[in-house]
């Protein structure tokens, strides 16, 4: 008899595993509680608009994402944004970021771009790293502790801090350098310094965009790969959660839908706290760092020149919102479809229950972009949360007989480092 597999979210790391044990011939059905597939790269409609409900871009540092969009037939679709410097707006000054660099570390310090933001004193101190002996790396350094020893606190809050925090939504001392890459630490120690940590790490990367998109949304890699997984035989099904899981003589029961179903084999790929309460021999997770976005699309012609390119971070708790993004700016495909219309996203991250964020989504994006919009440009809004925006990776991915942890639940967090969990070798 064939294995049975059933796989506990819908996402894209659920889809990925599903079809992974569908092809080697296990009967899969896929749990999704909520009424679609993706979730956090699923779409969402606003005036008239099908836009992205979470992510709009993949990394290109792994060609894992790229080559899965290019199994599915989506190849020709894969487009890079517009070329534009990311902007920051602090309490008393908004600046573009410089133009090379890495996670905000400044391959070349003493460069113009980087000099006008931190000034030439702090440039030129950053500029001598290479020349200061490492010490000692501990696997758990934090990005915050290691780029102030190393280069100084204005290249820690003024270019570091603006780029990983909007990424990680976690402040700079308190993220681990293994939490963007686990094999960073050791790379840090081969390379000696920051400095040339970051100039491999450029030099390495890609030719062209940092990221790229999907004409049409990000949310079209999740339906084409949906598509792909009832192909290879998954069953889907939607509205339906989990409600309790036990083990029994060697099999796995699970409580959905007012039903049980007995599976040999189970996949957790849902937010740390929920696999917690399903399996509770798993290890308490740490807090949950939730995330809002709120999507605007606004009638507004002062917005046509893009007057702070094609996204916008912030620092110095200038708005409640910690960065966003010009849509209609950065996808070319995205201002075509939306005639004349600008959509901008902003980023939160979610605080006391029940807070109005919408409130402040237009006052923050007047901030950050630079310009006075009153309330009747807004056409449309739209408000979306996100569990587990930076979990914690775990030791283990099978912790117990025939249980396996993927995406969120294993600590993966962006599409990179979902897909390359699933292409060994990217």
């Amino acid at each position: 008899m064939a294995e049975r597999v059933l796989v506990v979210g819908g996402g894209v790391s659920g889809l990925l595993a599903a079809r992974r044990h569908a092809r080697r011939g296990a009967v899969v059905t896929v749990l999704e509680a909520g009424d679609g597939w993706g979730g956090r790269v699923s779409p969402v409609e606003v005036d008239g608009l099908t836009l992205d409900a979470g992510a709009e871009s993949f990394a290109t540092r792994t060609p894992a994402v790229e080559g899965l969009a290019r199994s599915l037939g989506l190849g020709a679709d894969i487009v890079a944004p517009t070329r534009a410097p990311a902007w920051v707006v602090a309490p008393d000054r908004a600046y573009p970021l410089p133009s090379t660099g890495w996670l905000g570390i400044p391959t070349r310090p003493l460069l113009h771009d980087v000099r006008r933001v931190i000034g030439w004193g702090a440039a030129a101190d950053a500029a001598l790293e290479r020349s200061r002996a490492l010490g000692e790396v501990p696997d758990d350094a934090t990005v915050g502790s290691l780029v102030r020893a190393r280069l100084g606190d204005p290249v820690a809050d003024l270019l570091v801090a603006p780029v990983l925090q909007g990424v990680y939504s976690r402040p700079l001392d308190e993220l681990p350098l293994a939490a963007i890459d686990p094999s960073l630490p050791q790379q840090l120690r081969d390379a000696g310094s920051l400095l040339e940590l970051a100039r491999r790490r450029r030099r390495l990367a890609p030719a062209g965009s940092a990221v790229m998109g999907i004409r049409g949304g990000m949310w079209r890699l999740t339906a084409a790969l949906a598509d792909s997984a009832r192909e290879a035989g998954v069953r889907l099904v939607v509205g339906t959660a989990a409600d309790e899981v036990e083990r029994v003589d060697g099999s796995w029961r699970v409580r959905a839908g007012g039903g049980t179903l007995v599976v040999d084999t189970l996949v957790l790929a849902v937010p740390q706290a929920v696999a917690h309460r399903l399996v509770r021999e798993l290890p308490t997770p740490p807090s949950e760092r939730r995330v809002a976005l709120a999507t605007l699309v606004l009638d507004a012609p002062e917005l046509d020149a893009a007057p702070r390119g094609t996204g916008v971070l912030a620092i110095g708790g200038v708005t409640r919102a910690k960065a966003l993004t010009h849509a209609t700016a950065k996808w070319p495909w995205l201002r075509d479809a939306a005639g004349g219309r600008h959509v901008v996203r902003l980023s939160y991250a979610l605080g006391e229950p029940g807070e109005d964020l919408l409130a402040h989504a237009l006052p923050d994006a007047i901030r950050l972009l630079g310009v006075d919009l009153p309330d009747s440009r807004v056409r449309a809004s739209r408000l979306v949360e996100w569990p587990d925006a930076s979990p914690a990776r775990v030791r283990d991915t099978r912790p117990l007989p025939a249980l396996e942890l993927v995406g969120v639940a294993a600590g993966l967090s962006g599409l990179a480092a979902i897909v390359g969990a699933e292409t060994p070798g990217t």
